[in-house]
């Protein structure tokens, strides 16, 4: 039928899309399903299909004459009760059409005359693009959902394509980093004690050392469910703290007045600090607020004498560091804080170690370090890195 004979109407659907994909499919596969138009040529199904094959230079389109009653209802079904592939089936194809898409750049470029040193076609690389275009996706997507097929879990294949592929790709990550943590802790069991270090799997709360600190340095989790910890925090640093010590905390911001006030029933308050995060924002939804600093809170104990180092109240990180925690701390900023307060050889310890940035950053200044944390991974990952701190 002749694509000028063809009646357009009033549509509902104004958004055509990529049309210049559509047409390159077309272009090299041909039309797969004709337009539907009635038998007054008016257009009932196609309209992608019509401007794409225009965007060609078609002056004729395959059609199929069919007479409804409703133009609406045709539109509608055709669009509505049509399925998308799921990413899963998306990856199977991709899979099948790769190696073709792999042989036409070749077949575009030709091989080169001398190519005993050919590592590639110019457009092979490109061929993966291609086939996410072919497929509907984007490539970052398409990698995302083919590792996900790859790593072979079913339950989570299914997650993707029901719920979506960003979410199935992330707790792929998740697996993938708590499968790496568990081999790290596992390896960790067997490296020999240190005298500049010690850490070990115990509850803050019920944990006893005949050893006190000079400092406490910590970082507790934030969430409203462990702010009790804070309270428990102050009142084990009655035990631990050496006479002139001091408790370096860092907490969110959301709880901070309860947090102060819990804190205070046990120790003297001492000063504030800020640790400033640039550049790595932190949403909190429920206050509609993006922080970049987190509050340091600075205690003594009752009655006490800080007689230490002179300090900067001012620590700045400078950049997010999640490798080995979810909360985890950078480096660079548990370093800057360590040593703005600390001298070398002094004592820290951290009742909340987590992954140990804290143990390596007292290490990295020559401060000794003991730590406890609840999670076996956790202890075992801190043992691993402050080893590696020692020997470096």
């Amino acid at each position: 039928m002749k694509l000028a004979d063809i009646r357009i109407g009033n549509r509902h659907r104004h958004d055509l899309g990529d049309i210049e994909a559509l047409a390159g499919s077309i272009r090299e596969i041909g039309l797969l399903h004709p337009v539907v138009v009635n038998s007054d040529g008016m257009l009932i199904a196609g309209r992608r299909r019509i401007e794409a094959c225009s965007f060609l230079g078609w002056t004729e389109i395959p059609a199929t004459v069919l007479d409804l009653d409703s133009i609406i209802r045709g539109e509608h079904d055709e669009n509505v009760y049509r399925k998308d592939f799921t990413p899963s089936e998306a990856v199977a194809i991709a899979a099948e059409l790769e190696p073709m898409e792999r042989e036409a750049a070749k077949t575009r470029h030709g091989r080169p005359k001398n190519s005993e040193n050919f590592t590639g076609f110019p457009d092979a690389g490109n061929a993966l693009d291609r086939v996410a275009e072919a497929v509907g996706m984007s490539r970052p997507t398409l990698t995302k959902a083919r590792e996900v097929v790859e790593f072979g879990d079913e339950e989570l294949i299914e997650k993707m394509d029901n719920k979506s592929v960003e979410a199935a790709h992330k707790e792929l990550r998740m697996r993938e980093l708590a499968a790496e943590r568990a081999e790290i802790a596992k390896a960790a069991q067997d490296l020999p004690v240190d005298d500049r270090w010690s850490v070990e799997v115990a509850d803050i709360r019920s944990y006893q050392t005949g050893q006190r600190f000079d400092f406490i340095i910590t970082d507790p989790p934030y969430p409203r469910e462990y702010l009790d910890l804070y309270a428990v925090l102050a009142q084990r640093a009655l035990e631990w703290l050496k006479p002139n010590g001091l408790l370096v905390a860092m907490c969110g911001q959301s709880y901070l007045d309860q947090i102060m006030q819990m804190m205070s029933e046990h120790l003297e308050y001492y000063w504030a600090g800020c640790y400033l995060t640039p550049g790595q924002p932190t949403p909190l939804r429920a206050r509609q607020v993006n922080t970049t600093w987190k509050p340091i809170l600075i205690y003594r104990l009752p009655g006490a004498t800080y007689n230490g180092k002179i300090f900067g109240d001012v620590w700045t990180s400078d950049g997010n560091d999640k490798e080995h925690h979810k909360w985890g701390q950078s480096i660079s900023g548990m370093l800057a804080l360590v040593k703005q307060i600390c001298l070398p050889g002094q004592t820290i310890f951290d009742p909340f170690c987590g992954a140990g940035t804290t143990g390596v950053a007292a290490l990295m200044h020559g401060c000794l370090f003991s730590g406890i944390d609840l999670d076996e991974d956790n202890v075992g990952i801190t043992r691993r890195r402050l080893h590696d701190t020692t020997k470096e």
